[in-house]
């Protein structure tokens, strides 16, 4: 575990004056710096014994996302602390004999090849009940940032669209697609454009929810916000949300479909019915080939509606 480096930590919050000892503040903090293992447990060292309170129970301590590390910090430092619905990774939070040593052990893997923030929120104290200072000696939030090792890459491939669906259509589009790589695709914080009638591109931002990572050869689904899951699915079946209503707004119904997926860098990562290649069906359009392109002759109308979450009706050899 290394010390303080100003250039490694990003503090928060407006500048305060050094408070003087005997407040307990950060010391040192792990993990640092690039390729840190995805089992990493996050650790903090004090140079005092503190208070549990706000540190063990998920309102001032958390590890999150570098895209949320604001907002989990604005949270963090404020009165009331994190909610239960802040984007966090979830963590098991223990204190160690002696109040200088906070664990934070993630339940499960870190995210592969991310930047990721470790927080302390303003407002946790030591074990006199004062102020915990960060490590210059101010009453302020603690942010630290460190990227996790790559992992094996995903290959995301679109494999299924139903753009026509009986009312409310809202609730009955979607977005199947095939995770064809090595490593887990996680959706959070990627793109789903379409092709609307005008001939521009609109889309929105797949919402970050665990649910929406999909292991090596998973199906998955992308929907609205009112999706109303009246389609039998595989159990299981990862399912991400784009868009508060429709899906990405709405799929036409007089023209084919065209979409595309872009990763959170925005680079395009896999179509379907790119420059007009997908026929307009009355329900749904598949990849007849799954690792064949993105081209006419690979889509077609599916010959019983749909099979959201399961091998294509049109692919050969599925039952």
């Amino acid at each position: 575990m290394t010390r303080a480096a100003p250039l490694a930590v990003a503090l928060l919050a407006a500048c305060a004056p050094p408070v003087p000892e005997p407040h307990a503040r950060i010391a040192a903090w792990a993990p640092q710096g690039k390729e840190v293992a995805r089992e990493a447990v996050a650790i903090v060292d004090f140079t005092a014994p503190v208070s549990p309170t706000g540190l063990t129970d998920g309102r001032r301590a958390a590890l999150a996302r570098a895209a949320d590390a604001r907002a989990v910090a604005t949270a963090a430092g404020s009165e009331s602390g994190l909610a239960g619905d802040a984007p966090v990774i979830a963590t098991e939070a223990t204190l160690l004999p002696g109040g200088q040593r906070l664990q934070l052990r993630p339940r499960s893997p870190l995210p592969a090849g991310l930047t990721l923030a470790l927080v302390i929120g303003a407002g946790a104290t030591d074990a006199e009940g004062r102020t915990l200072l960060d490590p210059e000696g101010r009453p302020r939030t603690f942010v630290a940032t460190f990227e996790t090792i790559p992992g094996p890459p995903p290959r995301p491939v679109l494999t299924e669209v139903r753009a026509v669906a009986t009312a409310p259509e809202a609730g009955g589009e979607y977005l199947e697609l095939l995770n064809m790589g090595d490593g887990p695709l996680d959706l959070a914080g990627w793109r789903l454009e379409k092709r609307t009638t005008t001939g521009t591109l609109a889309g929105c931002t797949i919402a970050a929810e665990a649910s929406a990572v999909l292991a090596p050869g998973d199906f998955g689904l992308v929907t609205g916000g009112a999706w109303d899951g009246r389609y039998r699915l595989p159990p299981g079946l990862p399912r991400a949300t784009c868009g508060a209503g429709a899906l990405a707004g709405g799929l036409a119904d007089e023209r084919p479909p065209e979409v595309r997926l872009l990763d959170a860098s925005g680079l395009v990562q896999a179509t379907l019915g790119e420059g007009g290649a997908a026929p307009r069906c009355p329900a749904a359009v598949e990849r007849i080939d799954p690792a064949g392109p993105d081209a006419s002759w690979n889509l077609a109308c599916a010959l019983d509606g749909g099979t959201p979450g399961t091998c294509n009706s049109v692919s050969p050899g599925c039952p």
